[in-house]
């Protein structure tokens, strides 16, 4: 058995994914001090299809390198 390469597990680029149907739910963040809990948020987001995500409060808000480092990408894939 060997690792698949990229190319061949079939997934959608950044705009195809952002124009495909998401699921009618947002994410509610508020307050949350920790960004590698708000990078984590988003990858959860991207992975349930999640509409969107709103950040309330003091939660911090992307580009950020903790958010990005936990976020995996995901910070361009679901809207905020």
């Amino acid at each position: 058995m060997r690792k698949l390469l990229n190319q061949e597990l079939s997934r959608l680029d950044l705009q195809s994914f952002k124009a495909h149907p998401k699921n009618s739910l947002v994410l509610i963040l508020d307050d949350v001090r920790s960004l590698n809990n708000v990078g984590s948020a988003f990858r959860t987001a991207d992975a349930f299809l999640l509409e969107k995500i709103y950040l309330c409060g003091i939660t911090g808000k992307p580009p950020h390198r903790e958010i990005n480092k936990t976020a995996l990408g995901a910070t361009d894939s679901v809207n905020w």
